[in-house]
C-alpha cells in the first residue's frame, strides 16, 4: 500500500531562505540592471562600456549560477535547503562567468577561440559540463542528452556513420571546448544575444506596464466591453490576453495579470475551475502570438534567418488571429450549450470611463511599432 507521504509530488523548485534568497534575488537584480545598462545605452551616463561578450558572460555568471540555488539535483535533494554540492556548483559557475567577463578583451586580442593558454580551456571544461547539468535540471535528461550530442557533433563530424548532409571537418576536443564557451557562437551565438541584448528589454517593458497600470486598463476595457455578454468572463480572457500580450510578449506576465481577474470571474458564471484555468492558460499563450511583440522564438526566428523581426511579426497576423477566433468561438460554443450567462451589468466598468482613465496607453502601440519597424530595434 502506498502511503499519503509516498504520494506527495515535490515541488520543482527549492525554497530558498535567508542567504540564499537573498543572493538569488540580488544575483536577479543585478543582471536585471545590467540590461538595463547596456540595453538603454546608459554607458554614457555611467562611463562604464562593456564590450558584448564580457556582458553575456556576466548574465551567465547571474543567471546559470542561480539554477543551482533553485532547481534540486534529484527528485529526493531536499527542498529546504541548499546542500554543499549546489554551493559549489553555484560559485564555480558565478567565479568562471566572471573569469570570462573580466578576459574579455584580452580573450579577443589573442584569439582565445583559435588558441589559448591552458587556464582558460579547463574552465571552459568546467563550464560545458555546468551547462549540461544545468540543461539537465531545468529541461530534464532528455533536453540535456540531445546537448551533450549536439555539442559533441565537431568531433565526430567526419566519422564513418555521419550521413553526408551532416559530415564536416572534425575538431578535437580541445578546440571543440574554445569554440563553445570563447567564440561569439555556440553559447554566446544568437539565443543568448537575442536574451541579452533584446528579449529582456521587452521584459521590463511589460513588468513596466503592469506596474503603471497597463495592464488593469486592458483588463477593464474588456471587461466593459465583453463581461456582460454571453460567456463573457471567458471572453474577456481572451481579449484581455490577446491586447496585453501582444504588448508583453510573456505568457507568465499574462496569466498573471490577466487570470487573477479572470479565472474567479469565470467560476463566479458557471464555469469549472479546471475548464476556467485551462481558458486563460490558452488566451494567454496566445498572447505571445500576437504582433507587435510575440514570444522569444519569433525573435530568436528572425535572427536565424535573416530577416527583420518585423517580416516574421506581418506574417504571424493571420495565424494569431485564426488562433484567437477558434478559441472565442469554442468559448462561445460551451457557454451556449451550458447556459454560461455573463456578469451583472451594474458590475462592469463603463466604456467611456476606461477609455477616457486609460487612452494613454496606446502610445505604447504606437511606440513598439515605431522602434521596430522604423528604428529597427533588434539583435543582430
Amino acid at each position: 500500500r502506498v502511503s499519503e507521504k509516498d504520494d506527495v509530488i515535490p515541488s520543482r523548485f527549492r525554497q530558498l531562505t535567508g542567504i540564499f534568497r537573498f543572493i538569488f534575488t540580488s544575483f536577479t537584480a543585478i543582471g536585471v540592471l545590467l540590461a538595463a545598462h547596456q540595453i538603454l545605452g546608459l554607458q554614457v551616463v555611467s562611463g562604464v562600456v562593456l564590450l558584448d561578450n564580457s556582458y553575456l558572460y556576466l548574465l551567465l555568471a547571474f543567471y546559470l549560477s542561480n539554477i543551482f540555488l533553485i532547481f534540486p539535483c534529484t527528485p529526493r535533494s531536499p527542498r529546504d535547503r541548499v546542500p554543499g554540492y549546489d554551493v559549489i556548483l553555484f560559485i564555480a559557475c558565478l567565479s568562471i562567468g566572471a573569469y570570462f567577463a573580466f578576459t574579455g578583451l584580452r580573450s579577443l586580442e589573442e584569439g582565445w577561440e583559435f588558441l589559448s593558454p591552458a587556464g582558460p580551456v579547463a574552465l571552459a571544461f568546467i563550464l560545458w559540463a555546468l551547462i549540461m547539468e544545468a540543461a539537465r535540471r531545468t529541461g530534464g535528461p532528455a533536453i540535456a542528452i540531445i546537448f551533450g550530442l549536439f555539442s559533441l557533433y565537431p568531433i565526430f563530424a567526419d566519422a564513418s556513420f555521419m550521413p553526408a548532409l551532416f559530415s564536416g571537418l572534425p575538431q578535437d576536443i580541445v578546440a571543440t571546448a574554445r569554440y563553445h564557451i570563447m567564440s561569439e557562437e555556440s553559447v554566446l551565438g544568437i539565443p543568448t544575444r537575442v536574451f541579452g541584448t533584446l528579449i529582456i528589454g521587452f521584459i521590463l517593458f511589460g513588468v513596466a506596464l503592469q506596474t503603471t497600470g497597463g495592464g488593469r486598463f486592458f483588463i477593464n476595457l474588456a471587461f466593459a466591453l465583453l463581461g456582460g455578454v454571453r460567456g463573457g468572463p471567458a471572453k474577456v480572457a481572451i481579449f484581455a490576453s490577446g491586447l496585453f500580450g501582444s504588448l508583453s510578449g510573456s505568457v507568465v506576465t499574462n496569466v498573471l495579470t490577466t487570470g487573477a481577474m479572470t479565472i474567479p470571474a469565470m467560476k463566479r458564471t458557471g464555469y469549472p475551475s479546471r475548464y476556467a484555468g485551462g481558458i486563460e492558460a490558452c488566451a494567454s499563450t496566445g498572447g505571445v502570438l500576437m504582433p507587435p511583440v510575440m514570444g522569444a522564438t519569433a525573435f530568436v526566428m528572425a535572427s536565424f534567418l535573416e530577416v527583420p523581426y518585423i517580416a516574421v511579426a506581418t506574417a504571424a497576423i493571420v495565424p494569431s488571429f485564426l488562433y484567437f477566433f477558434a478559441l472565442f468561438v469554442q468559448i462561445d460554443s460551451y457557454a451556449a450549450r451550458n447556459n454560461v450567462k455573463g456578469l451583472p451589468h451594474e458590475e462592469l466598468p463603463s466604456v467611456r470611463k476606461t477609455i477616457g482613465e486609460g487612452w494613454y496607453y496606446v502610445f505604447g502601440f504606437l511606440l513598439l511599432i515605431y522602434l521596430l519597424i522604423y528604428l529597427k530595434r533588434e539583435a543582430h
